[in-house]
């Protein structure tokens, strides 16, 4: 358990109201350039956020990092909700410049719903200060209690949003902040103690991977989902086919359907069924791989081993879930997956790019599959983008100002999806899985965001 930390106040002129006392491990500030901010957590690998600051004194607010939809939402002061009373919350005391509108909206996570009106005021992050709308959430279910986070910065595709207002890539793109409109995650494991969490917008970071990436085509224009080969267990396949993933920073677990879920735990020895859950030995060091477009990406059991099931036991449970979100053939990669790749997030050219951490990461490779080489990188400040554009984001109203430069670097080479897409997830339940999935899948699985 890490310690519990205050919200730390890097600015002379933040205002906090409430001092949230939720256990947070903190990344060390991110170091790629001006354009990169750190991704901190919880300890534990739930939840996965970083520090930004609304309004014009600059209220600290955890936003929790989600490609799952392109909602942009935070507490509200005029919140009454007990989930509102233990996080920071933001309103009309803690800026001068905010706007609130008489539009209201509502999003379903999981168990567990929010909703409220929609205003603008000035978002700063990294090199950034921008202009932009957002939710203001006067509601919210108790879901939320479990999680430091005191909003979402939506992530997602266009076609996610569910407030009527820029995404907040359209407002980076529009003021021409970002040379491109990617973006750039890695998501650090507790344990391991780097705590170098960092997400890049507008560039990548090659010190975060070694070698090159591999791109993989949407499957739609809707959701950051990709078509899936197979899953591999100790070499030996699953022998899935036409599946598709949805890449979800938002989601802690992978989640699957109840069917290959079981397929999937079949070839780990001493697994079994519970619900939608699984165990296995807590000592499980099975060989599991994802094939995404020709290449095998490994999944450490550092990650897909969860807690006992009960104290001093040597079962465990798996973070690998029995359970349809959407699709018969459409998973959910969560952070589980996303801990042991660097992943790239290509808007223009409707893409995700991974590439292999240190040594985890990509373990091995069919001939079949294209990979582009890594575009070179400053650590004093410019972002290496590699990009070929098919297409930009269109238009979008707000003011920015940037204390930063991006420069372009580099080539990027689209790959084959290699395989028919098993259907599109509708845009209009994208990022309904988010919070309290505990409830869904037995208390012994411990808690788990799902966005």
């Amino acid at each position: 358990m890490y310690p519990s930390a205050s919200r730390v106040q890097p600015h002379a002129n933040s205002y906090q109201k409430r001092e949230n006392k939720f256990s947070v491990q903190l990344s060390n500030p991110a170091t790629f350039g001006p354009n990169s901010l750190a991704i901190n957590q919880d300890g534990s690998d739930y939840s996965y956020f970083s520090t930004m600051r609304f309004g014009s004194k600059e209220q600290d607010m955890y936003m929790l990092i989600d490609t799952g939809s392109a909602n942009t939402w935070v507490f509200s002061s005029d919140c009454k909700a007990m989930t509102c009373s233990i996080h920071n919350t933001f309103g009309k005391e803690d800026s001068t410049t905010l706007k609130p509108t008489t539009e209201t909206w509502d999003l379903s996570y999981g168990t567990g719903d929010v909703s409220g009106i929609v205003a603008t005021d000035t978002l700063a992050f990294a090199n950034f200060t921008v202009q932009m709308g957002f939710g203001l959430a006067t509601n919210a279910s108790d879901d939320f209690n479990n999680y430091p986070m005191d909003g979402i910065l939506g992530l997602g595709r266009r076609t996610s949003d569910e407030l009527g207002t820029p995404t907040i890539i359209d407002v980076l793109s529009t003021n021409k902040l970002i040379a491109s409109n990617i973006v750039g995650v890695h998501l650090h494991r507790a344990e391991d103690g780097k705590k170098d969490g960092e997400i890049v917008f507008g560039g990548i970071d090659t010190s975060k991977f070694s070698g090159s990436l591999s791109y993989t085509k949407t499957a739609n224009d809707d959701a950051w989902e990709i078509p899936v080969q197979d899953t591999l267990v100790n070499g030996q396949p699953c022998n899935f086919t036409a599946r598709t993933a949805i890449i979800d920073t938002g989601t802690t677990f992978i989640l699957m359907p109840p069917t290959d879920a079981e397929a999937l735990h079949d070839l780990i020895p001493g697994s079994a069924a519970s619900g939608e859950g699984f165990t296995m030995p807590c000592t499980t060091n099975a060989k599991l791989e994802v094939r995404i477009n020709g290449k095998l990406y490994g999944i450490s059991p550092k990650d897909y081993i969860g807690s006992p099931v009960d104290t001093g036991s040597s079962t465990c449970s798996s973070t690998i879930i029995g359970h349809q979100a959407f699709g018969a053939h459409q998973w959910i990669l969560g952070d589980v997956f996303l801990k042991n790749v660097y992943a790239v997030f290509d808007f223009d050219n409707k893409q995700i790019g991974f590439g292999m951490p240190g040594t985890g990461g990509i373990l091995s490779s069919s001939a079949s599959s294209s990979t582009t080489a890594a575009p070179s990188s400053s650590k004093t400040g410019s972002s290496s983008v590699s990009t070929s554009a098919s297409g930009s984001a269109s238009a979008a109203s707000g003011t920015a100002s940037a204390t930063g430069s991006s420069s372009a670097a580099g080539t990027s080479s689209d790959s084959n999806l290699g395989q028919d897409a098993s259907g599109a997830a509708d845009k209009s339940v994208v990022g309904y899985w988010k919070v309290g999935f505990s409830i869904c899948v037995g208390v012994w699985l411990g808690v788990g965001v799902i966005l």
